[in-house]
């Protein structure tokens, strides 16, 4: 920005004559308020447009805020769901593990089947079989007295 100078007064030939004062050039003062004026008037466009960039931004972090926020809520529901699901599996598995406590062990199961193939079960005769052979029996037995008191 130039300086205001103060104008030099011209001189004038002769000794003793003065000459009015001169008037200061104001010209270069107008132009430095012009400029003056252009540069306020840039430095407001700017702060106009860093404004309206500062509130998009804004509004974009509003509406970012708000989906987070949601998926925060959902990612909280889901965890929520995910423990309880957890800790259903989790007494599912100490049930699963009580009754394998009350199950038989290999050697309980190999004694038994000692037992098993010393008794021979499939040799077992059902009480219905037996009363048919004891009915057979006798049927015979009095068929073969009838025969002999015959003779």
């Amino acid at each position: 920005m130039p300086q205001m100078q103060a104008p030099q007064p011209k001189q004038h030939a002769g000794l003793f004559h003065k000459s009015a004062p001169a008037q200061p050039d104001f010209s270069v003062v107008t132009e430095d308020i012009g400029n003056l004026g252009r540069r306020l008037r840039i430095l407001e466009e700017s702060v106009t447009n860093i404004r309206r960039a500062l509130h998009l931004t804004e509004q974009n972090m509003l509406g970012k805020n708000k989906v987070f926020a949601t998926e925060i809520r959902t990612l909280t529901s889901d965890t929520g769901d995910i423990k309880s699901g957890i800790a259903e599996i989790k007494e599912k598995i100490f049930e699963l593990i009580k009754e394998l406590k009350e199950t038989a062990k290999r050697d309980e199961v190999k004694v038994l089947e000692k037992y098993i193939n010393f008794w021979n079960p499939v040799k077992f005769v059902t009480q219905n079989e037996v009363e048919a052979i004891v009915k057979e029996l006798i049927k015979k037995n009095t068929t073969k007295n009838i025969k002999n008191n015959k003779k």
